[in-house]
């Protein structure tokens, strides 16, 4: 029973619905040939293939018993996390220690304020201690010279990908979706990668932007391009997606032109602000557990060449690996 009553504009009896229906596409549906089940019922265009009697949506269950509790697109946007973004709950903790080490001017007022409080203060008495340990003498030790004051010992080893004579689909803004992208895996392709999202879209928590990170089970090795243009954002969101979704690499875009990216100061522009660049390698690499690499262009002026001065610096920043765009 409709509770709109005669208000109501939608119909309610299926075989009126199906009378006024166009015919169908073809005799077979994929979707219930593959997964045993059509969630479009009576209103697939192939529906004649999973009808019964009574248009009762028939299920094969031995094909859903074998799809059971397999997840095949990753790296969604919970409702959960989404309100903890929005609300500003999520926890940068890694990112905010490596924000706190860079001077007063490399990072936006407003983040520093934020990411230090009272409890950061130093105390009295380690002052005091301090200061008594610089003027007492050295006392010589034994006993092996470690590397550990230069070199963190982390938690988890860094990723290694081998991609040696594989195919790479490099990632295509407004183009390289995920249907597009299967369909490039099945003609080949070994490593794929998603459309460029904005780190500042993803910190909001925006469904759209989100979207553009889900991966198919089918792709093997699966990386996200981010933009951006200052190292708090993009270090926070390197974090945010080290710890929710499901990737093999971390790709920065340091190569689009686009006048709306390059006058903020990310993209290609990125290439002529060399600091700002540094930190922001140097931040994603500090909270990414899987290795990081760098898109770049030739240059971002006409005939004048600046790659080849830039990337041994990317190098020893800590990226793993650098693409170039030749135009």
């Amino acid at each position: 029973q409709c509770h709109f009553g005669p208000r109501c504009r939608f119909l309610h009896d299926v075989s009126q619905y199906l009378a006024a229906k166009p015919a169908d596409l073809g005799q077979r549906c994929v979707l219930f040939d593959t997964f045993g089940r059509c969630p479009y019922g009576v209103t697939c265009r192939f529906g004649q293939a999973h009808l019964g009697d009574g248009h009762q949506n028939l299920v094969n269950a031995s094909l859903v018993q074998q799809w059971e509790g397999k997840l095949l697109v990753r790296n969604g946007l919970s409702k959960e996390l989404q309100q903890q973004l929005r609300k500003r709950k999520f926890s940068f903790h890694k990112a905010e220690e490596f924000l706190r080490g860079l001077p007063e001017d490399a990072a936006r007022p407003e983040v520093l304020q934020s990411s230090r409080g009272a409890e950061d203060a130093p105390k009295p008495e380690v002052l005091q201690s301090s200061q008594r340990a610089e003027g007492a003498p050295s006392i010589p030790t034994l006993g092996p010279l470690t590397d550990e004051d230069i070199t963190k010992l982390r938690p988890c080893e860094k990723k290694k990908l081998e991609i040696q004579g594989k195919l790479y689909l490099a990632p295509l803004t407004t183009c390289g979706n995920l249907p597009f992208r299967r369909i490039c895996k099945a003609f080949g392709a070994d490593v794929t990668c998603g459309e460029m999202a904005v780190c500042t879209n993803l910190l909001q928590g925006q469904s759209s932007e989100w979207a553009l990170l889900k991966r198919h089970h089918t792709e093997d090795i699966f990386g996200v391009q981010l933009e951006g243009a200052f190292p708090d954002t993009m270090t926070k969101c390197a974090e945010l997606l080290n710890r929710t979704i499901d990737v093999d690499f971390v790709d920065i875009n340091v190569g689009c032109p686009i006048d709306l990216v390059y006058k903020k100061g990310g993209g290609c522009a990125l290439m002529t602000r060399s600091n700002k660049f540094e930190q922001i390698v140097r931040g994603m690499n500090s909270v990414l557990d899987v290795p990081l690499t760098v898109k770049i262009r030739t240059g971002v002026q006409e005939k004048v060449n600046v790659a080849h001065k830039i990337i041994p610096r990317i190098r020893e920043w800590g990226a793993s690996m650098v693409t170039v765009r030749g135009q």
